[in-house]
């Protein structure tokens, strides 16, 4: 079978694109208003893209009413975020933070996360994460308004936060970090059938 995107439906679109393209890391996104309302939620539309820059990206999807997410109207507006990686003791709190709440409510108060203050940008970060990035807006790209169309995030990586145990002799402790990420529907993976290939030489 084959599927034209432009003749076919979103939804049916959707679950084909997060079922292929999967495992995908999770960025645990904490950000705040221009009021000081503080907001964490998590994006699977995630990756590095450039390391000398350091940038981050991750993409925001438009709503089915056609409404942008408290997260990309925040960095927007502030254009500072924290991308936290999440861990497998963390999944139940980051679920939490996925709930479709009003703007007015603080997702790290319904999952009993601990703000901590960032060294270089204003946006707390997950205290209880194991490794934060802390983010300028480098530049943000819209693909559209409508339905589904996403909202491309490029984050200039200003400090990383990393917890003393895990980095040992300039690397992460993989297994200690433990990142899980997300498949489709209601699925996630951890580290557990990792393996080493090594890359061939010319």
């Amino acid at each position: 079978m084959h599927l034209i995107p432009e003749n076919s439906e979103n939804h049916d679109i959707y679950r084909v694109l997060i079922a292929a393209v999967s495992p995908r890391p999770i960025a645990w996104v904490s950000s705040h208003s221009d009021a000081g309302t503080l907001n964490l939620a998590p994006y699977s539309f995630f990756n590095v893209v450039s390391v000398n820059p350091a940038i981050l990206a991750f993409a925001p999807i438009t709503k089915p009413d056609g409404s942008q997410k408290d997260t990309l109207n925040n960095i927007r507006s502030t254009k500072e975020f924290v991308v936290n990686i999440v861990s497998r003791d963390q999944v139940n709190a980051m679920n939490t933070t996925s709930v479709n709440a009003p703007e007015n409510v603080n997702e790290f108060d319904i999952a009993g996360l601990t703000p901590e203050e960032s060294h270089l940008v204003r946006v707390p970060r997950v205290a209880e994460a194991q490794i934060n990035f802390e983010c300028s807006l480098h530049e943000c790209i819209s693909f559209g308004t409508h339905p589904g169309a996403g909202n491309l995030v490029l984050g200039k990586v200003k400090c990383i936060n990393i917890k003393d145990r895990l980095y040992q002799n300039g690397r992460i402790d993989q297994e200690a970090l433990n990142v899980v990420g997300r498949m489709a529907g209601n699925d996630y993976v951890g580290i557990g059938d990792k393996f080493d290939i090594e890359r061939p030489e010319w």
